[in-house]
């Protein structure tokens, strides 16, 4: 199995100033500058300099990954896919790791519930 950030593409996220601000927790008028780069976005904060911000943070990942399991149309493909996951789960906030994880278990209970039909 491919690692997420090869079946997932952040560039084609709709990142906003407002969406890199909030999830910053800073007032929008203080990013003078932000960047998508390969793997992550580089921020310039008025007063602090450079800061670097993971796609795994963002919602659209969360999304992504979403869509991802929403895909998988047996388990062997979805444990394959959760276990790609777990595999970069300390980049992952608690909160998104537990969201993914609700949507993985429904799609687990849907699976199985079909397999056994």
């Amino acid at each position: 199995m491919q690692p997420l950030r090869h079946r997932i593409n952040p560039h084609s996220f709709v990142i906003t100033l407002r969406q890199i601000a909030k999830h910053l927790k800073i007032n929008q008028e203080r990013i003078l500058n932000w960047e998508t780069w390969h793997n992550i976005l580089w921020v310039h904060i008025e007063g602090k300099g450079g800061y670097f911000v993971s796609y795994r943070k963002l919602e659209q990942w969360i999304a992504a990954c979403r869509t991802l399991i929403h895909s998988c149309s047996n388990l062997p493909a979805l444990d394959a896919l959760w276990s790609a996951i777990l595999l970069e789960a300390q980049r992952y906030t608690e909160d998104a790791l537990s969201r993914i994880e609700a949507i993985w278990q429904q799609r687990y209970t849907d699976l199985s519930t079909r397999r056994q039909n």
